[in-house]
């Protein structure tokens, strides 16, 4: 699934953020992952 600009991950271990500033080029069939501290971060929910 392609990332939107504005979307944030948030590593559980450390609490560093990440937040994409411009949607991602890849497709929907593309995987993708956002590692901090050997683990998959958690995506934040806006409101």
């Amino acid at each position: 699934m392609s990332r939107e600009a504005g979307e944030k991950y948030k590593c559980e271990k450390c609490g560093c953020v990440l937040v994409y500033e411009k949607p991602c080029p890849c497709g929907d069939k593309m995987k993708h992952s956002e590692i901090c501290c050997g683990e998959q971060m958690k995506k934040v929910e806006q409101d």
